[in-house]
């Protein structure tokens, strides 16, 4: 009876760990459809009928202090002045902005210190700016060229350009939105700064920024912290990141121009791309992730950067991504993000089975000086092209993977050192080889892969010396013959044998991690 009791508690106990690590996957790790429907979007500025609420028309000439709900048509100039709004906690006031030029030596040119709603529209051609130092009447969280302690609404066809010489361009403490509009913001610390959330449904924006470009600080409060861009034209060039969330980073849309001197996109939570055509520079990662990173669709090409993408989850469904980087190129690494300098060429993590990295689909071409393809966990093709021109040094590998790598589908090759590399994966469900030679071939070798028809399965030409191919995919087949051709000239013939054929010396190295863990 007592064993019987005793197997019955070890069953209840195992049951409710399930439980409780299947509700942990479930709220950690959403779809990317699921995080965009629990977003907390506040939306109460499309709801106000400004037809019941007055409209004042005013041609600045002196500082406008602003107490009761309504709409205010501006227009004029400040030499050296202000619009400040005191509305109380349910004020809605809207600015009609047509045409103005303010210019505020001691503080804001816009600052909205009470009120729900402060919605901006831009008519014609405006431009505000503030001064190097704020006067002391302003308390020191005021730290914007337009502040706002209520949310921010920007829409109107106008254009915007903002000066920013104490700190940040446009600040809400609560949710900012922007619908439509064009805006040139130059600012001495971060140009766009939400707390809450930053809403873009449309416009086109310039962005300068010693801090970071776009970004929200909230922290604490769930649901909030997250960016949101449907769609727009953004150029965004920061001394640190350009765009930057505390929570979620969802794109659907638009065409961006990110150079940085950090991260060009990150979340401390999940991003997920669903669309656009985003060109990075970047002086740390492309895009970076704390926990996720989601990509089924778009155009994707970092120029530069020291990890193209980056997060400890790493899923891709879809899209055009091309990578050029000075150490990994996708990493699944997990944790907090850390920077770029005094980072060793190579991570020395140890297998984690928590991070995975999942290419799904999608057209992907890497060019990396450390690890092409690296996830500290599960690395899994399942379907997609993939091409890797990898590392040359011997410390790093075209493919690496912690725990392991398993092909179900697509079309992977990559080329690079022998030292560290890595097959597809004798577990896979697709056949591949890993060849490996006996000397380093130059850049810009031609390599081609034939059947015995002598049909073409893979060309490529590098764009480095190699003197390993890793290829995989589902034209391969047992018992079949194939030859590699280096420039048109034959160099091997083989028989595929099993899932991994390798061809060859196996002249690799044990993943360093591996060898770190068995001293």
């Amino acid at each position: 009876m007592k064993k019987d009791i005793g197997r019955w508690l070890v069953v209840f106990i195992i049951m409710c760990s399930l439980m409780v690590m299947t509700v942990f996957v479930n709220s950690n790790w959403n779809s990317g459809n699921t995080i965009i429907n629990t977003i907390d979007l506040d939306n109460g500025d499309v709801d106000i009928d400004w037809r019941h609420y007055p409209t004042a028309n005013i041609e600045l000439s002196d500082s406008l202090q602003i107490t009761k709900s309504g709409t205010y048509h501006l227009t004029g100039s400040l030499a050296d002045g202000s619009v400040t709004i005191k509305a109380g906690i349910e004020g809605v006031i809207r600015l009609i902005l047509d045409n103005v030029d303010i210019h505020n030596s001691n503080g804001p040119a816009i600052c909205c210190l009470s009120g729900d709603d402060l919605v901006i529209e831009l008519v014609g051609q405006n431009k505000l700016s503030d001064g190097e130092n704020y006067n002391s009447v302003y308390d020191n969280e005021i730290d914007g060229a337009i502040y706002s302690k209520a949310d921010l609404t920007f829409t109107g066809d106008g254009s915007l350009d903002l000066d920013a010489k104490y700190q940040d361009g446009i600040v809400s403490k609560d949710d900012l939105k922007i619908y439509s509009g064009t805006y040139n913001i130059s600012a001495r610390d971060d140009g766009i700064r939400g707390k809450d959330s930053i809403y873009i449904l449309n416009g086109s924006f310039k962005v300068s920024a010693m801090a970071d470009a776009i970004k929200v600080t909230n922290e604490i409060d769930q649901g909030k912290g997250f960016i949101l861009i449907k769609d727009g034209s953004f150029k965004l060039i920061s001394e640190a990141k350009g765009i930057k969330a505390t929570n979620n980073i969802l794109i659907e849309d638009g065409k961006y121009i990110i150079e940085t001197n950090d991260d060009a996109i990150h979340s401390d939570n999940y991003i997920g791309i669903s669309g656009g055509n985003i060109n990075i520079t970047a002086g740390d990662d492309g895009i970076h992730a704390n926990r996720k990173l989601s990509i089924n669709n778009g155009q994707i090409i970092v120029a530069k950067a020291y990890e193209g993408l980056e997060a400890q989850i790493v899923t891709i469904d879809g899209g055009e991504i091309r990578l050029a980087t000075t150490d990994d190129g996708i990493n699944t690494g997990g944790g907090a993000d850390e920077s770029a300098n005094n980072r060793p060429g190579a991570n020395l993590f140890d297998g984690d089975e928590d991070c995975v990295l999942s290419i799904n689909g999608g057209d992907i071409y890497i060019n990396s000086s450390g690890d092409g393809i690296d996830s500290n966990g599960w690395l899994y093709f399942n379907g997609g092209q993939i091409i890797v021109d990898g590392p040359t040094s011997n410390i790093n590998g075209a493919l690496d993977a912690g725990m392991g790598i398993v092909m179900n589908g697509g079309k992977v090759f990559a080329v690079g050192a022998s030292g560290m590399a890595e097959s597809l994966g004798s577990s896979s469900s697709v056949n591949n080889i890993s060849l490996f030679l006996s000397s380093a071939y130059p850049a810009k070798t031609k390599i081609s892969i034939k059947d015995s028809s002598g049909n073409t399965l893979i060309e490529h030409s590098s764009i480095k010396a190699f003197n390993h191919i890793a290829f995989g995919d589902n034209s391969l087949a047992l018992g079949k013959q194939y030859t590699l051709y280096l420039n048109d000239v034959e160099a091997k013939t083989f028989t595929l044998s099993e899932i991994t054929t390798i061809v060859g010396n196996d002249t690799s190295r044990p993943p360093l991690r591996t060898m770190l863990n068995n001293r």
